[in-house]
């Protein structure tokens, strides 16, 4: 169970790094994320809402 939400975080770092990427090589420096799901450890899904990058 540990090793699943270590690699749950570990996407999620993935993907904010991945997110920041695109922002730097954008032309404007910040742009809108619509938002993401989150699934915690029982497997419950939760939305994240979309923020400025």
């Amino acid at each position: 169970m540990k090793k699943m939400v270590n690699a749950l975080l570990l996407l999620v770092l993935a993907l904010n790094f991945s997110a920041c990427v695109v922002s730097a090589r954008a032309p404007r420096a910040h742009y809108w994320v619509r938002g993401y799901y989150v699934i915690d450890p029982y497997g419950h899904r939760h939305w994240v809402p979309g923020h400025y990058r």
